[in-house]
């Protein structure tokens, strides 16, 4: 298996909602079964690294729902499984609901001495905040930006790799929450529509072919975002030609505007990742500005070919 250079022609792997600890079983407790998701996951992550001595990714990219809640412990069970190292190449990650908005004034953290409750999103945040530190000097990170100070900022961030411009805008592009905290500063984290018009632009101006990558794409995003701000974000990614998009968060695999038309995304294809946690992943093939995208299903420990969109 060689390393990954930038070029033209190069696999990646686009995964979401690991959500540890949860299962797709009647019996399981999603903060408090543990051993079962790791062993579950494993086999996934055993999957991937199996395709990955096939396709030689050049990274992989994360989209939301690193945790069932936040806890610092279930942050350690996806980094167990999912960082660079278990995995054999750089993966890209970005916040779901799950990890800062569900668990918001309703999570403390006292193993971790930390009795506020925001504590649990606020340490994703800060999780997200020193991720983005260290991808900045990913060798795959050409031309990265960001829009991330550790008290505020929205946390999205972009990179180039070979004709394509990556995005990763979080939660949802509108996701916007204040973090309190009785003994420290608080957080503000903001939404990333301006941050998101500047990037666009840039990446126009480098004649990069452009694909966006968040959460959730059909649940929050519109319903806590006003018309105006939809509109807008509809206008940017037809105006500035983004060529694909990449969710999670319904826990199923799917072109979720596969014929086109959507009051959101416009005629812009939309690709959901499903769940980790049930095994699935997308592996995409960039051949210059063209995606072919297949549907893999890890549970086995092998990857499992499910179906192949061109």
């Amino acid at each position: 298996m060689t390393t990954p250079t930038q070029s033209t022609h190069y696999n990646i792997i686009v995964m979401s909602d690991p959500q540890p600890w949860r299962l797709n079983l009647d019996n399981n407790d999603p903060n408090d079964d543990q051993t079962r998701w790791e062993a579950t996951v494993r086999k996934v992550r055993d999957s991937i690294q199996l395709l990955h001595h096939e396709k030689s990714f050049a990274f992989g990219i994360i989209n939301g729902d690193l945790t069932e809640f936040g806890r610092r412990h279930q942050r350690e069970s996806f980094r167990s499984l999912f960082a660079p190292s278990p995995l054999g190449f750089n993966t890209y990650v970005g916040l779901g609901n799950h990890d800062y908005q569900n668990n918001v004034g309703d999570c403390s953290e006292p193993s971790n001495s930390d009795y506020s409750m925001n504590a649990c999103a606020r340490g994703m945040v800060f999780d997200m905040h020193y991720r983005i530190e260290e991808y900045r000097h990913y060798s795959t990170s050409e031309n990265f930006r960001y829009d991330s100070s550790e008290y505020s900022g929205s946390k999205a961030y972009s990179w180039d790799y070979g004709e394509i411009h990556f995005v990763q805008l979080q939660n949802y592009p509108t996701y916007h929450v204040v973090l309190d905290h009785w003994a420290a500063s608080t957080i503000n984290v903001t939404d990333s529509i301006d941050w998101l018009e500047k990037d666009l632009i840039q990446a126009r101006n480098r004649n990069k072919t452009i694909i966006l990558n968040f959460h959730d794409g059909n649940q929050h995003f519109p319903e806590n975002s006003s018309q105006e701000e939809l509109s807008f974000f509809k206008y940017m990614i037809e105006h500035y030609g983004v060529k694909a998009v990449f969710v999670g968060h319904t826990h199923y695999v799917g072109q979720d505007n596969r014929y086109g038309g959507s009051e959101i995304f416009g005629d812009i294809p939309v690709y959901n990742s499903g769940a980790l946690f049930k095994g699935d992943y997308l592996s995409v093939e960039v051949n210059g500005s063209q995606l072919s995208i297949a549907v893999y299903n890890g549970l086995s420990g092998q990857p499992q070919l499910i179906e192949q969109w061109n």
